[in-house]
């Protein structure tokens, strides 16, 4: 596996964003649930979407998928590929020396991969990550991942205490917000109008620690020459509702606002609105047999 990756990770960007796109369109028009999800979860949250920009949406999930090798097994990133140091580190390094460390939630659109190796060139950084189930594909990850600078703390509860530790020591955190926790762990709230099961652990660290919370995407710009950075506040200038709903409302809305800015480059394909097991029903579905909501939320 990790030749391959390493093979891979050989080709310039440009080949494997081509490579990417083809096989990520081959996989959304050969039969299967995942095709349709996408274009479903697209058509929901943008009624007016036409056939090129779901065509499109594929083909950014198979560049994203590609992208992986390449940052997970080169030493060094080539600086030329991302520009953030004006649009985003001034303020996080800002933001980061007033409070005690900050929360940064980078959504399931465009690259989240570049953003904490570039990150880590100023400042430490540790990433939550869900580990696989197998155990070999679970060290494979997190030690492909782990930088200079880049530690990975897995969706558990040591991995949480990481989180709170690094910020704490004034240092961030890189969280998935629009990942759907374990049942007990998060709550519903809207997502494009439909109730989406939501974590609740940002709210936790956030008022743990009061480090304000960011949001933020590298946008994959065409022909591979490279990535843009665009950065939000969450909340009231980044500090989060005290009830957890709200707070989940409100990160929701956030990636919402960050989605519109390049809606084909988010990943329509994962099953956001899925209902974990044991997770209580959704609040307008209470009252409905819990067969036919769960078929409805897969």
């Amino acid at each position: 596996m990790t030749f391959l990756f390493w093979l891979i990770s050989r080709l310039p960007l440009r080949a494997l964003h081509a490579i990417g796109g083809a096989l990520g369109l081959l996989a959304a028009r050969l039969p299967g649930r995942y095709g349709r999800r996408l274009a479903e979860n697209f058509r929901h949250a943008y009624p007016d979407v036409t056939d090129a920009m779901l065509a499109e949406a594929a083909r950014a999930t198979g560049r994203l998928i590609l992208e992986m090798p390449y940052f997970w097994c080169r030493k060094s990133l080539d600086a030329r590929l991302y520009n953030f140091d004006d649009s985003l580190w001034p303020t996080l390094n800002r933001l980061q020396l007033q409070a005690n460390g900050i929360i940064i939630l980078t959504p399931h659109l465009g690259c989240f991969e570049v953003l904490p190796q570039s990150h880590a060139v100023h400042r430490p950084v540790t990433a939550l990550f869900k580990p696989p189930h197998q155990p070999w594909l679970r060290d494979f990850v997190e030690r492909m991942r782990t930088r200079p600078g880049v530690s990975m703390a897995p969706a558990t509860p040591r991995g949480v205490r990481m989180l709170a530790k690094a910020l704490k020591r004034g240092e961030a955190v890189g969280i998935l917000p629009d990942q759907v926790p374990s049942a007990g762990e998060g709550t519903w709230a809207p997502f494009f109008g439909k109730p989406a099961y939501s974590m609740t652990l940002v709210h936790r660290l956030h008022k743990l620690t009061r480090a304000p919370v960011v949001m933020m995407f590298a946008e994959r710009l065409p022909k591979a020459t490279g990535y843009i950075g665009h950065m939000r506040l969450v909340g009231n200038d980044g500090v989060l509702a005290d009830d957890p709903d709200t707070a989940a409302a409100q990160i929701n809305r956030a990636v919402e606002e960050l989605i519109s800015m390049a809606p084909t480059q988010y990943l329509w394909g994962y099953n956001r609105y899925k209902r974990p097991t044991g997770a209580d029903l959704p609040p307008d579905t209470a009252g409905q047999p819990q067969a036919a909501t769960h078929d409805t939320l897969q």
